[in-house]
Order: structure tokens, then C-alpha cells, then sequence
């Protein structure tokens, strides 16, 4: 152990600042359970989070609890301009913060350690994992989809990383089983989404009205990245959501609710905001939710709806985990292997595979099925996600107790 018997952990690509809200809220909830961790067991800890241009010492508020934490920039560490300015200019780029790490939890913004995004991504997220094997310091993948990969040479790439490191934890069967066709048996464990462990607090809206979410993504709506149907849906989603919009209108009795879980600044590709704006406009009774300014009150806001649709994945886990029935428009398969296969949740619409009419009949039977389905929800929060949770927390607890006792 080193001298002030200090554990000095790195948190890599966990962006709490982020316009996305799925991938603020990994942030959040990484944090959140590696302190609870590390506090519940009289560790003491100091966290650097690597690949932010946040301030560089910073802090976050959760359940009352002050999180204090060191911003590390990210580089680019395929390029060997990028790691000689760790050696040209230690101080700017914090070399020795980076070299005094202890152990790295590597969260890869959840879905993000595939080639799906496109090869500058995949390189982005492989090489940072190359980089501290290079120096050695023990990592573990914080539980997120593995894969896919559409090429062989990054599939292999990918895997010769993993096989370096302590321990890589999925969030879904799906993953599970795809790393266990290259890792030994040791190496792999399955857990569930970080953001199951973020905490909210719900808000009133008035009872007379049933309240209904809809987030609608961005991304989606404008062909991915490509704007040419790069996710190769089978559905048409702008025809699907302007339908389902349209189905939930006419109800009398029926608020609704347009939350945005992608909030860009810029009005990118992937913006839901401007989206939302634009349909709050054609429904003068609907609600535009606020652009939220953390995870958590994106969570509070969605914890109280009755009902609630999306695609953004994030925006569908704030919904399940704080009780409210919710139907994921899925768009890849970490929306199946989350929802269908680990928490055994037959409540789902696949883009990718089904038809427009066949999603929104689904749909519909849903939200009529809404409070049976609440039912169900609490039973796999109160079983299946809990036990998960605190399997989760005791994988975490043993990986820095290893670091911790053989200093």
C-alpha cells in the first residue's frame, strides 16, 4: 500500500458532464457505487475520472453525499503524438496522476466497446485499455455490452485487450455468453446496468390524467450518424413514432410528456431535444420536459409518469428501475439482452426486426396491460435487480481489496 494508505482509483469514460444523460448517468452511478463500496468497508479511496475536460477537481451530489473527484483529459493513445505529451508536458497532462493509479474501472459509456459506432470510436475505447496494460495497472470492465463487432480484426483486437485484464463484467447474458467463447471462466462475470443504482426522487404530477413519457431519439429519427438508416431498422421510425404520438393524442384522459434524454448544445445528429420540440409544438397539450441538468432529475422526472416509451436506453432504465411500466423501442441488441434475456422482461418493441404495425400493437397492449406490468417490475427490482446489485458491489469490493493488500 502506499504511504497514506490510500486506494487511488481511475474511472475511464464515465463523462459526467455529458449531453447525453445515459452516459452522465454511468458516471454518476460508477462513482456512487465505488464510494458506497469503498466507505462501506472503511476503504479509503481517492477517484480520478480519465478522459473529461471537466475542472480539474470537482465533485457530485448524490443521496446528500458529496462525491470529490480528479478530472484526468483524455488522449488519444494510438497516436504517438498524444503519448509524448505525457512525457514533453507531465504537469498539463497529469502523467503522474495517471501512473499513480492503483486499479482502472472501465465503464466504455456502456455500449461502447464495439465497432457499431464506426472504427474511430472502437479505436478511441480499445486503445485507452491497451495503454494501461502497457503500464500494467490492474483493470476492470464495469458491467456494459460487449460487442458486436463487425470486423474479425477488431473482434480479435478487442479480446487479446480483455484477455490482460483482472476481470470483464457484462450487463446482459447476451455479453456474457459472447465472452465466454474467448475468456476464461475466471475472468468473466455477469451484473446488470450501473444505472439501476442511481437514486431519484419523485415528482407530483395532477391525478386526473394518466401521464405518458415519450422519448424519442434523435439518432434514430435522423438515420444514425450516416442519416441513411444506419442501424438497419425494419421499422420506419419516423413512422412509428409520429403513430404512436398520434395513438396516445386522442386519448382523453392522456398527458403527454416529451422527455429528452440527449440534450446537445450543438443540435447534432443526435440531439432529442430539438425533436421534441418540434412534436410539443404540433400538440399544444402536450408537456416538454425540462432540458435537464443531471441524470438524476431526468430520473425524477420519469419516476413519476405512468407510463413510459423510448429508445433511448438510459431514459427506458430510469424507467424500470424506479417502478414505472415502460416499452423500449429497441435499435441493438443490448435493449434484448438487457431487458429480454436478464431481466426476463417480455415488454419490448425490436427496430430492427419487427414492423411498424406489429411494434405498435405491442405497443398499445402495454399500455393497457400498464398496471399488471408495474406489478411485475417491482417484483424484478425487489429480486433480480437487487440481487444483482449486491453481487455487483461484492465483485467491486474483492477487485480493490486485491489491489489494496498487495501494496
Amino acid at each position: 500500500m502506499n504511504k497514506k494508505n490510500v486506494v487511488h482509483i481511475g474511472i475511464i469514460w464515465a463523462n459526467p458532464y455529458s449531453n447525453n444523460l445515459g452516459v452522465a448517468a454511468l458516471a454518476y452511478s460508477s462513482l456512487a457505487l465505488l464510494n458506497d463500496v469503498c466507505r462501506e468497508n472503511n476503504i479509503d479511496a481517492r477517484f480520478t475520472l480519465v478522459g473529461n475536460r471537466g475542472k480539474e477537481k470537482d465533485k457530485i451530489s448524490i443521496n446528500n453525499c458529496e462525491i470529490f473527484f480528479n478530472n484526468v483529459l483524455g488522449n488519444d493513445h494510438s497516436k504517438w503524438k498524444s503519448l509524448a505529451r505525457l512525457v514533453l508536458y507531465p504537469r498539463r497532462c497529469q502523467t503522474m496522476k495517471l501512473l499513480n493509479l492503483d486499479i482502472i474501472f472501465d465503464i466504455s459509456e456502456g455500449d461502447s466497446f464495439t465497432d457499431i459506432y464506426g472504427d474511430k470510436r472502437h479505436k478511441k475505447f480499445l486503445n485507452s485499455k491497451r495503454f494501461f496494460n502497457l503500464l500494467r495497472t490492474p483493470q476492470v470492465l464495469l458491467p456494459q455490452t460487449i460487442g458486436p463487432f463487425n470486423s474479425k480484426r477488431n473482434e480479435e483486437m478487442a479480446f487479446k485487450a480483455m484477455k490482460k485484464m483482472k476481470l470483464v463484467i457484462s450487463r446482459d447474458k447476451q455479453s456474457l455468453d459472447y465472452t465466454a467463447q474467448f475468456l476464461p471462466e475466471n475472468k468473466i462475470k455477469e451484473a446488470i446496468d450501473v444505472a439501476f443504482y442511481m437514486p431519484f426522487e419523485r415528482r407530483k404530477f395532477d391525478k386526473e390524467n394518466i401521464h405518458v413519457g415519450i422519448n424519442i431519439s434523435g439518432l434514430l429519427w435522423n438515420g444514425g450518424y450516416t442519416k441513411k438508416n444506419q442501424f438497419a431498422l425494419e421499422a420506419d421510425y419516423r413512422s412509428l413514432i409520429e403513430n404512436a404520438i398520434n395513438y396516445f393524442a386522442h386519448k382523453d384522459n392522456v398527458t403527454i410528456h416529451f422527455v429528452s434524454h440527449v440534450l446537445s448544445r450543438r443540435k447534432s445528429v443526435e440531439d432529442d431535444y430539438a425533436v421534441a420540440e418540434e412534436f410539443h409544438l404540433k400538440y399544444p397539450g402536450s408537456v416538454l420536459a425540462p432540458a435537464f441538468k443531471s441524470p438524476i432529475e431526468a430520473k425524477s422526472y420519469i419516476s413519476s409518469l405512468d407510463f413510459f416509451f423510448g429508445s433511448r436506453m438510459h431514459a427506458c432504465i430510469a424507467a424500470i428501475s424506479s417502478g414505472v411500466p415502460v416499452f423500449p423501442m429497441a435499435y441493438s441488441r443490448k435493449f434484448n439482452g438487457l431487458f429480454s434475456e436478464t431481466l426476463q422482461y417480455k415488454w419490448l418493441g425490436d427496430c430492427t426486426k419487427e414492423t411498424e404495425d406489429v411494434i405498435l400493437e405491442k405497443l398499445q397492449t402495454a399500455y393497457h396491460q400498464r398496471l399488471a406490468i408495474k406489478e411485475e417490475i417491482g417484483h424484478l427490482n425487489s429480486n433480480v435487480v437487487s440481487y444483482r446489485l449486491d453481487s455487483l458491489k461484492n465483485q467491486l469490493l474483492k477487485s480493490i481489496s486485491n489491489v489494496k493488500f498487495s501494496h
